[in-house]
């Protein structure tokens, strides 16, 4: 069976991509990743903020409060050789596509990293946003503004395909998708999962939650909305993260429509998992007559009306009918 497929433009010899994690910070680990026969990584994101936070931290020893800009020039210009370096050795040394990802604060910094991944010779660009309003005058549509503000930014910037890793607390997802698209955006990454604070009751305070790592339930999240967004939006390729645990959540995420799946929890099980996921895709293809991944690609998507009635409201109305 062929496994191949195209994301971002770029061919990949199987849709698992390796999301950002701690696995995908070396070149070592990458280079395990590449043997165990993963499709692409996306290397762990640069984080803006962690740079800030380390600068600020080292401030504190410096009885030179001038020295506070050449100190966060110093920390950010060492940061970025480390991840630079990281791409143009996985470059030198494998054949694997690298898609670099970032995460910013200031305006400033989305486009700079971005050039500057793009020159070390990263395959594509994924941005990785997160906008979660605090206060209630922030409205929904300046959250979008400022999504939107970004990627226009760094679309102007470089020539790689750029992506943006969504959360699923949009009002309409499949609006913000189309306007990803118009502004210049080759692919959408569904969904990013955001830190969820949690509260200890025995000591009262606000603690993070217990639950890291995601599980299979939570790709349901994601296939109705894949579904409906693949055939509406045919030129932006969509890869699921979030879920994606086995061969069969791959499956269901390629007849939802997606080009691609990102692992992260299902990688902590051992690389083993990524060679068990292809054979199933493979064994599963076979017994359906299918020989490669767009012959089966959105098949069950919105357009084919499959079931028009799961894809709307009166879903509810039937597994919860008036007594």
């Amino acid at each position: 069976m062929d496994l191949t497929t195209n994301y971002l433009g770029i061919a990949l010899r199987n849709p698992l991509i390796a999301a950002s994690s701690h696995l995908t910070t070396t070149a070592d680990r990458i280079k395990k990743l590449d043997e165990a026969g993963i499709g692409a990584v996306v290397l762990k994101s640069v984080f803006e903020e962690q740079i800030r936070g380390q600068a600020g931290f080292l401030e504190t020893f410096n009885t030179y409060p001038e020295a506070a800009d050449y100190l966060n020039a110093y920390v950010e210009q060492e940061y970025m050789k480390g991840h630079l370096d990281l791409i143009a050795q996985l470059k030198r040394e494998t054949g694997l596509p690298v898609i670099a990802s970032i995460n910013c604060l200031s305006g400033g910094a989305w486009t700079a990293y971005a050039a500057q991944v793009e020159a070390a010779g990263a395959d594509a660009l994924e941005l990785n946003i997160y906008i979660m309003p605090t206060g209630v005058d922030t409205t929904a549509d300046e959250v979008e503004r400022q999504y939107l503000s970004i990627l226009t930014e760094v679309a102007e910037k470089v020539s790689i395909p750029v992506s943006v890793k969504l959360n699923m607390r949009f009002t309409n997802v499949l609006n913000i998708c189309k306007e990803i698209y118009f502004h210049g955006g080759k692919g959408v990454i569904m969904f990013n999962r955001p830190f969820e604070p949690d509260f200890d009751i025995d000591t009262i305070a606000l603690t993070h939650s217990t639950e890291a790592l995601s599980s299979r339930s939570e790709l349901r999240n994601s296939l109705r909305t894949i579904g409906m967004c693949t055939p509406q939006l045919p030129g932006l390729d969509v890869s699921v993260s979030t879920g994606v645990h086995t061969g069969e959540d791959t499956v269901k995420s390629i007849l939802a429509g997606a080009k691609a799946v990102q692992l992260c929890s299902a990688l902590g099980k051992g690389l083993g998992v990524i060679c068990e996921m292809k054979r199933f895709m493979e064994e599963w293809m076979e017994r359906h007559g299918f020989s490669t991944i767009e012959d089966f690609r959105g098949l069950l998507s919105h357009k084919t009306g499959s079931d028009e009635e799961l894809y709307q409201r009166v879903q509810y109305m039937r597994f919860f009918p008036n007594k």
